[in-house]
This record gives structure tokens, sequence and C-alpha cells, in this order.
């Protein structure tokens, strides 16, 4: 919800450590830790499907469908109007591939190559998108290219004044300006909010006094309960695997601190909510309008909504 380098993951993402933890970590170092990927392996890839796709729809049929659409399975006497019936069906589908000479495919489509039909893709893609659908056989086009390799001109590519500036390139990879994805920088603490089901299943462990009790408690603890309680053992430990402080709000949990909200930090909420001349504020949030003149029990719904835990930010109003 607010403007800084952030996401927002379900209670099932932080279930997994690892995960939740290179997260964290990508945000804090601002590097995602992306593969540079490998012109040669996006070829090879397409090449082998290139293949594969030439042999399930070969051109001897006259359509790219499988064999088995093309069985006759009916009584004898629909024989008459299967053929009529099977071509206007067969119309939906493109052309069969013809074979492939795998020798040349090596020898010619090359990346340079792999990247003009990208190019070409790209533009069938813009034109279906304005309505302009043509014609687009991908098996035919590969083997017109065989036939007489393109050549790519440099100017064409992504971030050079390219047709299409945002589209991936595996010969020219970058981060166009604006995409780069800033840094969070240190871990300053985890914030954890008690929710009824994380407050209950902390204290039943907290009370457990041997290992075997806690084991016990643990293995009969309710699916939202342990859910409730790994995550935010798991939010904890980013923090203190830093020395960095853990705090609770919106209640208390056994061992760790809570947050005492000032009339400060009301004070700065409502600030960072102030909407500037251009329609921005430091903090987004919602705004929930409830008309109580067309159903009179939508007051009460708008309490038990601005009560609820985990509310996040939000202002609600109610007519009457």
């Amino acid at each position: 919800m607010m403007n800084e380098p952030g996401t927002a993951v379900p209670e099932e993402y932080a279930l997994s450590k690892k995960l939740f933890s290179n997260l964290v970590d990508s945000i804090s170092k601002g590097d995602e830790d992306i593969a540079t990927p490998n012109p040669e392996e996006y070829v090879e890839e397409f090449k082998k499907l290139f293949v594969a796709y030439s042999e399930a729809y070969p051109d001897t049929r006259p359509a790219a469908v499988s064999a088995e659409e093309l069985e006759f399975v009916y009584m004898e006497k629909e024989r008459e109007f299967f053929e009529e019936n099977m071509a206007a069906y067969l119309e939906q589908y493109p052309r069969g591939a013809p074979p492939v000479d795998q020798a040349k495919l090596d020898a010619i489509f090359s990346k340079e190559q792999y990247e003009i039909f990208r190019q070409k893709f790209w533009k069938q893609t813009s034109d279906v998108i304005s309505g302009d659908d043509k014609p687009f056989e991908p098996p035919l086009i590969v083997q017109d290219m065989l036939a007489e390799p393109e050549t790519l001109e440099h100017k064409t590519y992504p971030g050079a004044g390219a047709e299409f500036p945002y589209s991936f390139s595996i010969l020219k990879q970058f981060f166009p300006q604006g995409t780069e994805m800033p840094k969070g920088g240190p871990i300053m603490g985890a914030v954890i909010c008690v929710t009824p089901q994380l407050k209950k299943a902390a204290e039943m462990v907290a009370a457990a006094k041997t290992k075997r009790e806690k084991g016990e408690v643990l293995h009969f603890l309710t699916p939202n309960e342990k859910s409730a309680l790994n995550s935010a053992r798991s939010v904890a430990a980013q923090a203190e695997k830093v020395g960095a402080p853990v705090v609770v709000c919106g209640g208390s949990l056994p061992g760790l601190e809570t947050v005492k909200t000032t009339d400060a930090d009301v004070k700065e909420a409502l600030q960072a909510m102030d909407i500037d001349e251009e329609g921005n504020s430091r903090l987004n949030y919602f705004i929930q309008a409830y008309r109580a003149n067309n159903f009179s029990f939508y007051g009460d719904y708008a309490v038990h909504r601005a009560s609820e835990p985990l509310a996040g930010p939000r202002q609600i109003i109610v007519t009457k």
C-alpha cells in the first residue's frame, strides 16, 4: 500500500521460509536474482518444439489436427455427409507443417533468425489486439526463412528505436529505463499483526512447559492456527537474523513487545493519507462508502468492517 519497494504475499508463501527469505532479500538489495538467459538455449528449445510440431501435424493431412480427428467412427449411413461436414470443420484450423530438414534447420536457423521470427510474432500479436487478424502460420514462416534467410536490422532491437520497445530480446537483454528494481534498504525490523488464530496458538505453545507438551500442542492446533503461527515465526526470523527488533500490533503475543500507539503516531498516519493537489498521497488507501439510506444495517456493517483484524488503511463513510 505504500510507495516503497515491496510486495504482498499470501500467508502460504510465508510458510516456505526459504522462498520468503529470498523474497525479502531481493527487495532489500534490489536484486531479483534473475539469471541472464542464454540465446543458444532459447533457439535450441524452439527448434525441438518446431520439429515436434511438424511431426505431430504434417501437411499430409487436410489441417493441423491429430490423426484421430479424421477417423470415421460413426454409423455407415452417416458416411455420405462425413467428408462434407469434416471439410467445414477443418476450416477453422491452420494448414499442416511441411517436413523439416534437420541439417538445414541447424545450419541456417541461428539466433539472429530466431530474433527475426520473434519480431514477426510481435507484429502478429499487435495486429490481433488491434483487430487486424491476418493469417499467421509459424511453421510455414520458418520454412520460408530457411529457404531465404533474412537480415536482422540492429535498429529494430528492443530499446533502440524498435517498434516493440518493451519486448524481450534474446540478443540485447536489458531493463528499460524506469523499470529497474529499487533497493528497499536493510531490514529495520518486523511487525506482526495479531489475529485471533495467531494469539490462541502462540499462547497455547507458550503455556507448554516441556518439549513433549509443546509437541502435543502443535500437533492438535487447527490448520489455520498452525499456518498463522508458522507464518509469524517466518516473518520474525527475517528480522532476528540481522538483529533487528520484532514488535506486535493489534494485540499481544508471549515474548514479544507490543507497540503502543501514541497521538503522534495517529497524526502521522492521517497526514500520510492526505491527498495533495495532484491526487497523490504517501499512503494509498481505500475509501468504502456504505449507503445506510438504502439498507439500515449498513451502519452496523461498517462498524464491523472497521473493527475486523488487519482491516488495512482505509476510510469508511456511512451515508444516512
